[in-house]
């Protein structure tokens, strides 16, 4: 419903006001289960990625190999993000200040222990060093995706398929067997 909203009118001209009429609910109760917009963006998403990413990242999975999985969760995310840019500044700006409130986010430790799970098994199969903990390297994989959409929402030009590949080809030719 607020998605509806924000489609409809934009995100920065849609009030909590406004979120609370359309849901039916007081603005009161609204205000209780969400302090601010940017919380309802943010759940409002959560919802959508869990439809629509999840099948995506299912496909991916079938993949053979590290590289070839992670290009595919790359590239299911690039496409999912670029159709919803106008809310990526908003929703990475809210994650990182529930991050610095200490608020554990969910959407980034399941990605986390997709990636973890991920790096173990090519860990045991020899296809990436195996004296970092996956948890670890997991960790600067996402810190790596995470730049990359950063860098892609300050400018543009920048296409994040690009820039994914980027990061995801830093992360493994840093995690090459020795």
């Amino acid at each position: 419903m607020a998605l509806a909203l924000f489609d409809q009118y934009g995100y920065d001209a849609v009030t909590m006001e406004q979120i609370a009429a359309a849901a039916d609910v007081a603005r009161g109760t609204l205000y209780n289960h969400f302090p601010v917009k940017e919380a309802v963006l943010v759940q409002a998403l959560h919802v959508q990625l869990a439809s629509e990413l999840g099948p995506l990242l299912q496909k991916a999975m079938t993949r053979r190999g590290l590289l070839a999985q992670l290009t595919g969760v790359f590239e299911a995310s690039a496409k999912w993000w670029e159709a919803h840019r106008d809310y990526a500044a908003p929703y990475i700006r809210y994650r990182f200040q529930t991050i610095s409130d200490g608020q554990a986010g969910q959407s980034d430790s399941e990605m986390q222990t997709l990636y973890a799970q991920l790096i173990e098994r090519a860990q045991a199969g020899g296809e990436i060093r195996d004296d970092i903990a996956p948890v670890l390297l997991s960790g600067h994989l996402h810190f790596l995706y995470l730049g990359a959409v950063l860098r892609w929402l300050e400018n543009r030009k920048v296409k994040l398929t690009k820039e994914l590949a980027g990061a995801l080809a830093f992360f493994m030719a840093a995690t090459m067997p020795r």
